[in-house]
Parts: C-alpha cells; sequence; structure tokens
C-alpha cells in the first residue's frame, strides 16, 4: 500500500499548510502527528491561525463610540499616534500582534500546558475583533509590547477602533473583562433592531465558531470533487472562460500548459496557475 494516500495536489496543500503553521511543540513527531490529520482538519488549524494575520494594504482609522468615547480617544491618541499611523499607511502591523501568531499556530500532544489553547483568538473568532499591542520597538521594549491594547475590527478599507483595553480584558475574574464584554455584546448586536431576536454565533467545543468548521468541511469537499477535473481540457477551459479578468479587471493570461494546484489567497480558497500566479476563488471566506 502507498505511503501516501492522497492526490499529489492534495498532498502538495497538505504539505504547505504543516509547513507553514507555527507548531507547538515543533519536532519530529508533532510533524508525523500533523500528516496523519484529516484534510479538513489541518484547514481548519490553517484558518485559525491565518485570520489572525492582517493583509497589508491602507485603511482608514475609524472609532466606535459605542466602545470609546471621544474624551477616551483624546486621552490615549497621543499613544496611538504611531501605530495609526502605520494603518493608515498600510504598513506591514504583524510586529503589533501576540508573539503568539508565530510560535503557536497548532497546539500538538506534548506541548506545555501554558501553551493549551493559545491557538485560538477568542475574542477574534467571538466578536471579529484583533487586538494590537501599540508600543514602538526600542531597547528596553524590543518586542513593541504595550500595557495598552487596541481592540478593531479590520474591514476590507477600513480600521475601525471598538475598544482600548490592557491584558485584564481577557481575565474574566476583573471587571474591566466584565467591562469588555458588554463592549463586544453591544458591537455584535449594534445593527440589530430592539424587537428582533437575535442568536450570538454558534461556539463549538473546540473554541471554534461553527461558520469555520463548516468552511473548512466545504474545502475539503470541493477538493475531493473537484480535484480530479484539474487535469480535465474541458474543465480547465471553463475556468478560465466563466473568469476573464481578476480583480484588477485585468485579463487572466492563460499559458499552454496551466499549472494547477489548491491555494488560500489569504482565506479565500481556489485554484492558483502557478506560472502566471493567476487564482480562481472556488470558496469565498464567509467573513474577514
Amino acid at each position: 500500500m502507498s505511503d501516501n494516500p492522497y492526490p499529489f495536489r492534495v498532498q502538495a496543500l497538505r504539505n504547505h499548510i504543516i509547513n507553514v503553521i507555527p507548531k507547538a511543540p515543533n519536532h519530529r513527531q508533532a510533524i508525523a502527528d500533523l500528516h496523519t490529520q484529516p484534510t479538513r482538519k489541518l484547514i481548519l488549524a490553517f484558518l485559525t491561525w491565518r485570520m489572525r494575520l492582517i493583509p497589508r494594504k491602507p485603511r482608514v482609522v475609524r472609532i466606535w463610540s459605542g466602545g470609546v468615547t471621544p474624551e477616551e480617544f483624546a486621552v490615549a491618541k497621543p499613544e496611538l499616534k504611531s501605530f495609526i499611523s502605520n494603518v493608515e499607511a498600510g504598513h506591514d502591523l504583524t510586529s503589533h500582534l501576540s508573539e503568539l501568531v508565530h510560535t503557536t499556530g497548532i497546539v500538538m500532544q506534548g506541548a506545555s500546558p501554558t501553551a493549551r489553547r493559545k491557538d485560538i483568538d477568542g475574542v477574534l473568532l467571538r466578536n471579529g475583533l484583533h487586538h494590537f499591542h501599540i508600543g514602538e520597538r526600542r531597547p528596553g521594549n524590543p518586542r513593541g509590547r504595550s500595557s495598552t491594547l487596541i481592540f478593531a475590527e479590520v474591514l476590507e478599507n477600513e480600521f475601525r477602533i471598538v475598544a482600548l483595553s490592557d491584558h485584564r480584558a481577557f481575565d474574566i475574574t476583573t471587571s474591566e473583562h466584565s467591562r469588555f464584554f458588554q463592549i463586544c455584546q453591544a458591537y455584535t448586536e449594534k445593527d440589530i433592531p430592539a424587537d428582533q431576536p437575535f442568536m450570538n454565533r454558534i461556539m463549538m467545543s473546540s473554541g471554534h465558531p461553527i461558520e469555520l468548521v463548516l468552511y473548512s468541511n466545504r474545502c475539503e469537499m470541493e477538493i475531493e470533487r473537484l480535484n480530479p477535473c484539474l487535469d480535465d481540457p474541458g474543465f480547465v477551459t471553463r475556468l478560465y472562460d466563466e473568469n476573464p479578468t481578476d480583480n484588477h479587471e485585468r485579463l487572466v493570461p492563460r499559458p499552454e500548459s496551466p499549472a494547477l494546484v489548491w491555494h488560500f489567497e489569504d482565506l479565500q480558497f481556489g485554484v492558483l496557475e502557478r506560472k502566471t500566479r493567476a487564482f480562481f476563488c472556488i470558496l469565498p471566506f464567509f467573513a474577514r
């Protein structure tokens, strides 16, 4: 029996996920264990980690008054000025994220007890809010950490600051956590009419929202359904005919022999032509 039960394109995607996702622990046995995981679980782990990273592009900074009053923002503005400039300019914000995005994309058996569930950003998955350290890297603070944290929803063209807090927001025993939780609830419900029934995002026991689990499962199903078609000239022709232009409305070049692979473009799942880097989205992501 073959040691590799997956077609080469599927195995290439699996290998890519296993290679790029930060692992705790990061040793031979943990990597071997990952290779035994179903594709849908690898995709779920990859997306859970990848959601924490911010696509680099300029954004307009706005303040949600339901979480940050004008007075609070005025007091904090001098401390936030450098970070806000980075957001508006479209600079890479990775250095302002938790160090866990570099070390703990997935927690495997044998990891330190302190690493447990650190691969899950609960505030991001439940409420759609990233948190950012706003300190500047300098001697004495080489990682740019800060006591003040910005909690924001990062949209395609907008960076919406929803709350200013600190690490007590993550500690359920504190009054600051209660205050922050109330802000998150109010933000989630801000567009819901007062008399309309509303259900919060359904979370699985793993800590993942059900939509993310279903999306990962759907990616696996589409791989199984379409993988044999990627060598079918008729399917490839339809793929190009149905997607004649890219997001910038440029014609998608078609090489004589397209080399198609499974690929995540940020969080969108689809097919990439390796020679021209043309991406064909199969499943749009449910949220960003």
